[in-house]
């Protein structure tokens, strides 16, 4: 039974039926949501490389000034229709939670919990099998709640106000809270069958991250992680191994008019390095990730200026759907509103993504609120 239920569990991270996981983006392993903090979503991620709250780029550590805290909340709601039928799913994420302080005049030291592939799904169908030579009719109920997260350690040093650079390691960790339940039409003879388990994954990367002014109101920055190795454990028992996936990522920011910034961004991850943690029909590819947006000064609020942010988004999800790359594009707005005379600031930003493959179309709305305070 231990074995039947574990192929059960990594054949649907195989990402087979779209019944099975109910969403485009539920597929394989998860959704990887982008390590944004709320004000780098508000511009569609374009801010992620020189952003102190997405933990991406550790040299961008510096930006926060002093002291950086900050935490976001991320809902989701999502259709996906397929043919005549549209089936209607939520989830709440809370995907980035950053601190860090200045360490003597140029360095700064930070942390970060971020998710790094959101998995929550619910699926039943009905069924037959056979007891005692006589088929039976029976449902079958499955669901998982966890996700795989990046626990960062980071460190940045500032040369001057034209470069900074950084270096931060990585421990992913998480698990998989697992059910899988059958019950028989015909109760009064056959009693149901219910299993639960825990799938924990474990891996390690390192990244170094660098940001350059070569000209003034132009930041060039750039990242790179390295993965590790990276294994699953069924119940404290070892079940399969891949790596960590790589990623690169570049950013052109331009902050020539007071108080605003325009960005263009390109990432890129190898996920493909995880593939032998599922079966062999896991369908895997890398996914290379475009997005510009802009963050630019608004009405004043008490004599300081609230933000106004704007965005859009182009990438592939890594796992697939029946044969198909599952395809996202995005719009993102956002704001900032400062409080505490510019201490702190509420951050909010609404993207709405289109997802498709296989002529099935998924709507989702993610709604991000975040609080940061920089004392």
């Amino acid at each position: 039974m231990r074995r039947l239920f574990l192929s059960t569990v990594l054949a649907a991270a195989s990402a087979g039926p779209l019944a099975a996981q109910g969403a485009l983006s539920l597929q394989g392993f998860g959704y990887p949501a982008g390590q944004f903090s709320t004000r780098a979503s508000g511009t569609a991620g374009a801010l992620g490389e020189t952003d102190p709250g997405s933990p991406l780029n550790p040299a961008a550590l510096p930006n926060a000034g002093r002291t950086i805290f900050s935490f976001q909340v991320e809902p989701e709601w999502r259709s996906v229709k397929t043919g005549t039928s549209t089936v209607n799913t939520s989830t709440a994420r809370f995907p980035v939670i950053t601190v860090g302080s200045k360490v003597g005049t140029r360095g700064f030291i930070g942390a970060s919990f971020s998710s790094f592939l959101d998995r929550t799904w619910d699926a039943s169908y009905d069924d037959s099998v056979t007891v005692a030579g006589e088929r039976v009719r029976s449902s079958v109920g499955t669901s998982v709640r966890g996700a795989v997260n990046d626990a960062r350690l980071a460190f940045a040093w500032q040369f001057s106000e034209k470069l900074q650079v950084g270096a931060a390691f990585h421990v992913l960790t998480g698990a998989n809270r697992m059910q899988l339940a059958r019950g028989f039409t015909d109760s009064t003879t056959f009693g149901s069958l219910s299993q639960s388990t825990v799938l924990s994954y474990g891996g390690t990367a390192v990244s170094a991250g660098v940001l350059a002014v070569p000209v003034p109101h132009l930041v060039l920055a750039a990242s790179l992680r390295l993965g590790g190795g990276m294994t699953t454990r069924y119940d404290d028992s070892a079940a399969t191994s891949a790596n960590v996936p790589n990623r690169y990522g570049a950013s052109v920011t331009y902050d020539g008019i007071p108080g605003s910034q325009i960005a263009v961004r390109i990432d890129h991850v190898a996920w493909t390095r995880m593939r032998s943690l599922g079966t062999s029909a896991l369908q895997v590819n890398d996914a290379t990730d475009l997005s510009a947006g802009v963050d630019v000064a608004g009405p004043k609020l008490r004599g300081l200026p609230m933000q106004v942010r704007f965005g859009a988004r182009s990438r592939d999800l890594p796992f697939g759907w029946n044969g198909h790359t599952v395809s996202e594009t995005s719009m993102a707005l956002g704001g900032g509103i400062p409080l505490a005379r510019g201490w702190a600031t509420i951050d909010v930003s609404v993207q709405r993504a289109t997802r498709k493959a296989g002529g099935v179309v998924e709507k989702g709305t993610i709604l991000s609120v975040g609080l940061t305070v920089r004392p």
